[in-house]
């Protein structure tokens, strides 16, 4: 049972962002320095899950995933919220493995990074993302 009304609750909710969060932000600082080597886009809305930050030439999808929405450790707490919020988080996680097999079938690299570890580990996230960015673009890193 909600512990708020429907209008408190709808309010509540409306204030919750898609794009330009904190851990979106965070990614795009580690995602900056790569600018020079290749451009990239933001939220690009013409591809599967409409990924956070995109390199559409060397075809590599990153996704900044909120912790309790994209239900990180999720068996674990599932027991302790509603079934509402069950439901909602499952099919986000449904949801968030279908566009990931339509980016790789498209030829997309699915990068996917949870909230804290962008916080936490901002350097790790960066090198992956350099990682795999060099291996598909290695003429560009010279």
């Amino acid at each position: 049972m909600d512990t708020l009304s429907k209008k408190s609750r709808r309010a509540l909710m409306s204030k919750v962002r898609t794009s330009g969060t904190d851990i979106e932000l965070k990614l795009l600082n580690c995602v900056r320095s790569f600018w020079q080597y290749e451009r990239y886009r933001k939220n690009a809305r013409k591809l599967p899950g409409k990924p956070d930050v995109v390199f559409l030439k060397s075809k590599i999808a990153i996704f900044a995933d909120g912790d309790f929405w994209h239900g990180l450790g999720f068996n674990k707490w599932r027991a302790k919220i509603p079934p509402f919020w069950k439901k909602k988080i499952a099919s986000n996680i449904k949801r968030d493995e279908k566009n990931k097999k339509l980016l790789r079938k498209a030829g997309y690299i699915v990068l996917r990074f949870w909230g804290t570890e962008i916080k936490k580990k901002p350097a790790a996230v960066r090198r992956r993302i350099g990682a795999v960015l060099k291996r598909r673009n290695p003429w560009a890193f010279k």
